[in-house]
């Protein structure tokens, strides 16, 4: 939080002298006292103090005296004199000017002294009733005082010289893999070596492998221009960059939040997001949700609750170049404050926001937060402690997908520059778990790269987590999956077979081996087929569970799609139970699946059941992980008759 504005202000605009003592206010005093408030008014501060020196010299107790040297030294940003000066009329006012307390407590907060500026606090407090600001000093002296006394486990690392030179480095961003590093770097000299006229931002990305993190290389044109570029962040899957550009000519205002998409490892010519996220105010800091939905940045426009406030703004779309349309900006409810809220970070759960703030209780200057979204009307943000947070100002933090390491930048003002960092992240601040899957589409004839209808869906809820269009993908995909749910990955191609991945975490799993799937499409021709991998039944049942809703749906899609086909649902078992008992279920889940199928408008007659048993095992029947691969449903392309003319 920042100190109190102003010190004493009424010595500067008169003030009542009543609890003075006799001998305080003999004429010479008195006299003596108006000339210096006269010459303070008139900014002769120097001989406002002669005069205040003179005071004390014939009245020692004189305590108002002692207060008016505290606002001059405040005003002429003398620290060390106007601490004690405060001091001194506290010991002589004997509690009568209560304020002078709260100025000392801000001082001593200020100069990381909190024991110091909690007692000097809580006697204010203990003359007074206290303002919102006052218990906002009281609060952020308490806290920084536990902080102090319970650090939290903080071992910073330094990133190394393929990332930080002599330069100031800062402003880390991460895909989801946490290989690929964007940050911005401070340039003084031009690539002739030259000192250039104005230092000037650029974007540098450094990407790492076996070896370790190579020398990062300017992201180039037309991302990087002669103009500045900063506080950038990227994508999950390493496609889109958002970052912030000043004073352009197709700018809305000071500053502007623009978008670059990845081709085919060129990065496009950037666009202003436009309205309604961008305004003729400062918008800055943009932090995309992994799931592409939600993008959070920060501005100073109208209609918030502080000088600078988070805010939110959904996915409406997806343009025909493949740029997302976002719209509906919201103000951040249970973040933002009368103060600075700013750079915000949404982690890959989608819930945990970590942000900086001037405002909330914490230990000086800015100091990062976590914010839990869900839970935004119940708990208020958590500092993340102290050392993360200092007296210094700390934001721009950034969490990897895995949750366990943290990115930010350090001010090494002592040796020249700032400098990027990571570390360990206390476990009271990580943010949910968090795994990837990514994969590549292939033709399974050809071996090229197919650009496909690519659906996440959270099959407990029957929602769409994330759609990629073909013009959203070059045939590869990543995907961010909190744990705790159950998806299903529905891919399209016109002309193809659909195919379809599921992915169970709602047991424990390895955040260290995400997915890496390979997947072939084959061209729809008879005799051709898919498991049904999101088509459940309830145990040794043929009911439907609610779970398999999407996978239905596509198939219904997809015979629409295509009505020269005739098609056969397969069911198959494990082996457990008789051979009997297992054809009869097989027979029925089959039907299942078909009668849906039907419901939905697609003709009989196109439409075939047959039921297996466990007679076709794609694998052996002595691991349940064997036998789950067994009780499988199957989609095989019978009569192909739009192919066959």
């Amino acid at each position: 939080m920042k100190k109190t504005v102003g010190i004493l202000i009424l010595f500067l605009i008169g003030f009542n002298l009543v609890g003075q003592n006799a001998q305080s206010l003999s004429a010479k005093v008195q006299s003596l006292y108006n000339e210096a408030k006269s010459l303070a008014q008139a900014g002769e501060s120097k001989k406002a103090i002669e005069a205040l020196r003179q005071v004390l010299k014939n009245d020692p107790q004189y305590y108002m005296a002692w207060f008016g040297l505290a606002d001059i030294y405040h005003e002429t940003k003398d620290r060390k004199l106007e601490k004690e000066s405060l001091e001194n009329g506290l010991k002589a006012g004997a509690d009568r000017f209560p304020n002078g307390y709260k100025y000392l407590a801000a001082l001593f907060y200020e100069d990381a002294k909190y024991d110091e500026a909690l007692k000097n606090i809580e006697q204010f407090s203990r003359l007074k009733s206290l303002s919102p600001d006052e218990n906002r000093l009281l609060a952020s002296c308490r806290f920084a005082v536990g902080a102090i006394s319970n650090p939290v486990p903080f071992n910073p690392e330094n990133a190394g010289p393929a990332i930080n030179t002599s330069a100031d480095e800062y402003w880390p961003c991460l895909n989801a893999e946490g290989n690929i590093l964007v940050f911005t770097r401070l340039l003084r000299q031009g690539i002739d070596a030259r000192k250039l006229a104005y230092p000037q931002e650029d974007f540098f990305v450094s990407k790492k492998d076996s070896t370790g993190w190579q020398e990062a290389i300017p992201l180039g044109p037309p991302i990087n221009t002669p103009e500045n570029e900063g506080a950038q962040c990227i994508s999950a899957d390493g496609r889109l960059l958002f970052f912030t550009g000043c004073g352009r000519t197709d700018g809305l205002g000071s500053c502007d939040i623009y978008m670059s998409v990845k081709i085919k490892d060129k990065w496009s010519e950037p666009v202003n997001l436009g309205e309604p996220v961008n305004t003729k105010f400062w918008e800055s800091q943009p932090s995309v949700s992994a799931d592409g939905r939600r993008l959070y940045f920060t501005s100073n426009r109208p209609g918030g609750k502080g000088k600078m406030d988070i805010w939110c703004a959904e996915k409406l779309g997806v343009s025909k170049t493949g740029y997302p349309v976002y719209g509906k900006v919201t103000n951040l409810e249970g973040v933002n404050t009368p103060g600075n809220d700013l750079s915000p970070f949404i982690h890959a759960d989608s819930k945990t926001l970590y942000f900086a703030s001037d405002y909330w209780p914490g230990i000086g200057g800015k100091d990062l937060f976590r914010f839990r979204i869900d839970s935004a009307k119940t708990k208020p943000p958590q500092n993340l402690g102290f050392p993360i947070n200092t007296s210094a100002d700390e934001e721009g933090l950034v969490v990897e997908v895995s949750g366990r390491r943290a990115w930010y930048t350090v001010d090494k003002k002592d040796s020249g520059g700032r400098e990027i960092y990571s570390f360990l992240i206390p476990d009271t601040s990580k943010p949910e778990p968090v795994s990837w899957v990514k994969g590549k589409i292939f033709d399974s004839k050809t071996q090229g790269l197919i650009a496909s209808d690519i659906v996440l869906n959270d099959l407990s809820l029957n929602s769409l987590i994330q759609h990629q269009y073909p013009f959203e993908n070059e045939g590869e995909f990543l995907f961010c999956l909190p744990s705790g749910r159950n998806y299903g990955l529905n891919i399209a191609k016109e002309g193809y077979l659909f195919h379809s991945e599921n992915f169970n975490l709602l047991g424990d799993f390895n955040l260290q081996k995400p997915m890496d799937l390979r997947i072939s499409l084959d061209p729809i021709e008879k005799g051709r087929t898919t498991i049904l991998k999101n088509i459940f039944f309830d145990t040794d049942s043929f009911n439907l569970k609610p779970e398999s809703k999407g996978q239905l749906l596509e198939m219904v899609d997809f015979m629409r799609t295509n009505p020269g086909l005739i098609v056969e649902i397969g069911g198959h078992t494990d082996d457990q139970g008789s051979e009997a008992h297992n054809q009869i279920l097989s027979e029925k889940r089959a039907g299942a699946v078909v009668s849906y199928i039907i419901t939905k408008g697609i003709l009989p007659t196109r439409l075939k059941s047959k039921g297996y048993g466990f007679s076709v095992p794609l694998t052996d029947n002595l691991t349940e992980e064997g036998r789950a691969k067994n009780r499988r449903t199957e989609f095989k392309i019978l009569e192909s008759k739009a192919r066959d003319k």
